[in-house]
């Protein structure tokens, strides 16, 4: 979009996308500093100077952007979580259509263990961060209720759509499978198996779907 404002009578033109892409660029430079900072030296230890002199920008930009910092590791966190800033729900994005959309059920939990691994290949360093600066923060504490939440609703969404199909086991009611699914989602498997047991990202993932369908799909029906 073109703007031609008027100054001392002279139309001069600027170019507002322009600016906004600017804006985009410093969000994008403050965010991954953060994440950087938060990662080695801990949420409490860095301050929001520090992430705009590792930014290189004004801290004034930062407190203008983002608030405070609780704020900036929730945009961190969710930012990381979908894998950017465009203004699309996890669940509306292209990697989770086979959760929710594909035929077979044990194909939806496939795509769900493809996009757990994903966000925690993204986003586990920051639930660590936010795990461990919510026992000595007060501030912090909502935010990881809320994140865990999200997680569990993420899940009931995907265990509702299996019930839809009638493919859940017998031996499970929905509020157990949603349990079930939640737990084998946290970041604390993921952080366990791949980062500290040194599992690939690809073996955690058809581990993940292999446990996924054993612990929530009925039998197949004998030919």
């Amino acid at each position: 979009m073109i703007l031609y404002p008027v100054v001392n009578g002279v139309k001069r033109s600027y170019d507002s996308t322009r600016r906004q892409e600017q804006a985009r660029q410093t969000r994008h430079a403050v965010l991954a500093a953060a994440g950087r900072l938060f990662t080695d030296a801990g949420y409490g230890a860095t301050t929001l100077q520090q992430v705009a002199d590792e930014a290189g920008v004004a801290v004034q930009t930062v407190y203008s952007t983002f608030g405070n910092k609780p704020a900036l590791l929730e945009e961190l966190l969710d930012t990381s979580i979908a894998g950017d800033d465009t203004p699309v729900a996890v669940n509306d994005r292209d990697w989770m259509h086979d959760v929710f959309q594909h035929p077979d059920p044990a194909r939806r939990l496939d795509a769900y263990a493809a996009a757990v691994t994903g966000i925690h290949e993204r986003a586990g360093d920051m639930f660590s961060v936010l795990r461990a600066a919510a026992t000595t923060d007060p501030a912090l504490v909502p935010l990881a209720a809320t994140t865990e939440q999200r997680r569990r609703a993420g899940a009931a969404s995907v265990v509702n759509g299996l019930e839809t199909l009638g493919a859940l086991r017998d031996d499970l009611t929905v509020d157990e499978a949603v349990d079930v699914l939640w737990t084998l989602n946290s970041s604390e498997i993921h952080q366990r198996l791949v980062r500290e047991s040194g599992w690939s990202p690809d073996r955690f993932r058809a581990w993940l779907a292999t446990t996924f369908r054993s612990a929530l799909l009925a039998a197949p029906e004998p030919p």
